[in-house]
């Protein structure tokens, strides 16, 4: 072919050599004679034509912009698979939108060779082809090239021709990805300010109920007492008063657990007794799951322990009974097929204002301690969920309390779910300033 100054242009296509109708070559030929020549206009735009014929999967380029030869590293020849083996993800949008750019679909490149003959065929409907796509070349640089281009179909010859252009649109996608994550991440911290709210909520709901319980178990447990005193030990082989000595120790023993149940309440309101001291959470998480492996002996307890954790200001008793109840709890969450093992870490953090500020906390240095069951797959919507109170009679116990003691020493309690440590429970304490 020749260009309008008069240079040779070589031709890599396949419909001007090919057994085509002379109808798609006259159109195809007038065609790339006024995309070579505004290819070189200079124009930021990226023209191009490819064209495929019937089923075939491969697109092939009757025309490629210099321009376009240059940013994939690559010659006419091999274009194509150079450009599918760089793809990242296929973003759809409407031009006509208030926001283009605006994510639609999302396809991996795995997902999008399995429907790319389905958007092959709504591109011949439509004639149009609308998407963004998101590229990582040779030198593993990221880009993202707008793709728009009417469709003109040859039933005749089973093909279809794609005149389009290419706009590299990198700063608008990355400021649009960053938007989604700002959007994101504020959504994620209005969901767990909502979720503070209800477990104070909750918290000040069940000081009232320990305290009206602590009365009343006060009072059973006096009248309880009274009545084994005036039975004595003598029962001169009555054997209905030996049964009512019987009953009454086992509901003596009933108001103990009771008395755990209200104390329970009393930690997750914060109203507890605490002594505070300057501790090493790595001696106090060892110390808690050895008593741990005691109780369940059949899960296998993993440890990734910081060297030189910060210290925090803590009450020993309070902590363990955290991590325990916060461990036996986590090893609940995989039911079927039982866990069989946990990961407990522990690391210094500095966590800033953001982090924090859905807490209600300050700033600065924390020592986080994460319980994880990496055989727990659940979405970070559910795993948020595993901080409510009492979901059941034995589960909401475990992190109810574990919560108040948590809240009691300024720290913060979160969940999260990732594919590598499957559902993972966070505290964070405050580490001591010296």
């Amino acid at each position: 072919m020749t260009s309008d100054d008069g240079s040779t242009v070589s031709y890599h296509g396949r419909i001007l050599g090919g057994e085509f109708s002379d109808e798609l070559k006259a159109k195809l030929k007038s065609a790339i004679e006024v995309f070579q020549a505004f290819d070189q206009t200079g124009s930021p735009a990226i023209p191009y034509i490819s064209a495929w014929q019937g089923n075939e999967k491969n697109i092939w380029y009757e025309f490629v912009s210099r321009k376009f030869l240059a940013i994939l590293n690559c010659g006419p020849a091999n274009i194509a698979s150079i450009l599918r083996s760089s793809v990242l993800d296929r973003r759809i949008y409407k031009s006509h939108s208030a926001d283009p750019l605006k994510a639609k679909e999302v396809t991996s490149r795995e997902a999008l060779e399995e429907v790319r003959g389905t958007i092959r065929e709504e591109s011949e409907k439509t004639g149009v082809i609308e998407a963004v796509y998101k590229l990582r070349l040779s030198s593993q640089e990221i880009i993202w090239l707008k793709d728009q281009a009417t469709i003109l179909p040859f039933p005749a010859d089973d093909t279809a021709l794609s005149f389009g252009c290419l706009t590299v649109v990198t700063t608008e996608m990355e400021v649009e990805e960053e938007r989604q994550r700002l959007i994101t991440e504020k959504n994620q911290l209005e969901s767990q300010l909502q979720n503070i709210h209800h477990l104070e909520a909750i918290g000040n709901l069940a000081q009232g109920l320990a305290q009206d319980l602590n009365q009343k178990i006060i009072g059973i447990e006096k009248s309880v007492a009274a009545t084994i005193q005036s039975l004595g030990s003598d029962y001169h082989g009555d054997i209905s008063a030996f049964q009512d000595y019987q009953n009454l120790k086992n509901a003596e023993q009933e108001i103990k657990e009771l008395k755990k149940v209200s104390t329970q309440l009393l930690e997750f309101a914060g109203k507890g007794a605490y002594n505070y001291y300057d501790t090493d959470i790595n001696e106090i998480a060892s110390y808690t799951l050895q008593e741990f492996h005691i109780m369940i002996p059949d899960i296998e307890l993993v440890t990734r322990f910081e060297d030189n954790i910060w210290k925090v200001n803590s009450d020993r008793a309070m902590i363990g009974r955290a991590l325990l109840n916060i461990c036996r709890h986590a090893s609940q969450l995989s039911a079927s097929p039982p866990a069989t093992n946990l990961l407990i870490q522990t690391r210094n953090m500095d966590l800033n204002d953001r982090f924090v500020a859905p807490f209600k906390r300050t700033s600065g240095r924390y020592v986080r301690i994460r319980i994880a069951n990496p055989e727990a797959k659940i979405e970070d919507e559910a795993a948020g969920q595993f901080l409510e109170p009492f979901q059941s009679a034995d589960k909401g116990f475990y992190m109810a309390s574990a919560f108040g003691i948590v809240k009691k020493h300024k720290g913060i309690m979160s969940t999260g779910s990732n594919d590598e440590m499957g559902t993972f429970i966070d505290i964070y304490l405050p580490a001591t300033t010296t």
